[in-house]
């Protein structure tokens, strides 16, 4: 696990890009441009979302989670924003769970099906996970027997290949994507994340909340080490491997070893 330094943060660094898509003036004419719609208003982006059915059930971590809301504050569309540079290989079934989570907590017990409303999960990747050299990829459910046949299910997961910048037709959203793989600002609205960017940088509150997230990503990192040598040195005692072997694959001393013996 590779952590950055904080000075060498830039947008496409997950957290950098909660915090900037967090401010509603950046949130939402990005989410414009890049749908093709308009937006009335909506309710301050959340950065680093948490969302989950119940305890039983894995919750899920969004990078920028927003609602459109109506003058009654009802959700009438709702926003996940995703910044993710590794193929996973799992990004579909990624989407797959983020989109059903978003759903069973807008849910309430007792309500209509026909209150869930439009939500988009929209992934930024460097990289074409399909291989077919488009810049953005738009999914939505059809019939296989005809693909004029939506169905309307208001679910719609995007991906779009910030890499292909040049293939992006709308100079706005042509920007934000040239922005994205090469940092240059070509545009107000790119020059208004950069300075954004720049604010946080500056922050010194956000610097040491930064601080103690590293820490904690390094600590996690240690802990699961630790965790991993114990559950490789049991299960070799448990095949009866010899106490030497175990020392040496394991990384435990042998008195650890031995201590793990039934």
């Amino acid at each position: 696990m590779n952590i950055k330094s904080f000075d060498d943060l830039d947008i496409t660094d997950p957290i950098m890009f909660g915090l900037v898509f967090s401010n509603k003036h950046i949130a939402k004419p990005f989410i414009e441009h890049l749908l093709g719609i308009e937006i009335d208003h909506l309710e301050t982006p959340v950065p680093e979302a948490v969302l989950s059915y119940d305890a039983e059930h894995k919750g899920v971590r969004y990078d920028v989670f927003a609602r459109e809301t109506n003058e009654n504050g009802e959700t009438i569309r709702s926003f996940d924003l995703e910044m993710q540079m590794v193929d996973t290989k799992e990004l579909p079934q990624r989407a797959r769970y983020y989109q059903s989570v978003g759903d069973g907590v807008a849910l309430s017990k007792g309500s209509f099906y026909t209150n869930l409303k439009e939500q988009y999960i929209i992934f930024l990747c460097p990289m074409d996970i399909f291989g077919r050299d488009f810049p953005a990829y738009h999914f939505e459910n059809r019939a296989r027997e005809d693909f004029n046949v939506t169905l309307n299910d208001l679910t719609y997961k995007n991906y779009y290949i910030f890499t292909r910048y040049k293939d992006f037709k709308d100079p706005v959203v042509n920007a934000y994507m040239k922005y994205f793989a090469t940092r240059n600002v070509d545009s107000r609205e790119t020059k208004t994340i950069n300075d954004q960017v720049s604010y946080y940088k500056a922050d010194t509150l956000i610097r040491n909340r930064y601080m103690t997230f590293e820490y904690d990503l390094y600590e996690s990192k240690e802990k699961g080490k630790a965790e991993a040598k114990l559950e490789m040195a049991t299960a070799m005692l448990a095949d009866g491997e010899p106490i030497e072997k175990i020392v040496k694959y394991s990384g435990l001393s042998e008195k650890k070893v031995l201590e793990l013996k039934p």
